[in-house]
């Protein structure tokens, strides 16, 4: 089973599994056969997609423990 989507602005009219159907612009409908047409777009389920970029690295938080004095000492 195959499903498809329209990308045609008009109307269309097909010849699908014996029987002839109206498809609108932007609809989705399903065949038992594949076809081949650059008006009709195959859907097919998504991949999972990688992330992208640098991976993040844990870095340790380095503190420094002094003293800040604002007073002078005279």
């Amino acid at each position: 089973m195959y499903k498809y989507r329209s990308k045609c602005r008009w109307n269309m009219l097909l010849h699908i599994d014996g029987e002839v159907i109206e498809i609108r612009p932007g609809e989705q409908f399903k065949s038992k056969g594949l076809i081949d047409s650059r008006y009709l777009e195959l859907i097919t389920k998504p991949l999972i997609q990688k992330k992208r970029g640098r991976p993040k690295v844990k870095s340790e938080i380095v503190t420094f423990e002094e003293e800040l004095n604002a007073s002078s000492s005279t």
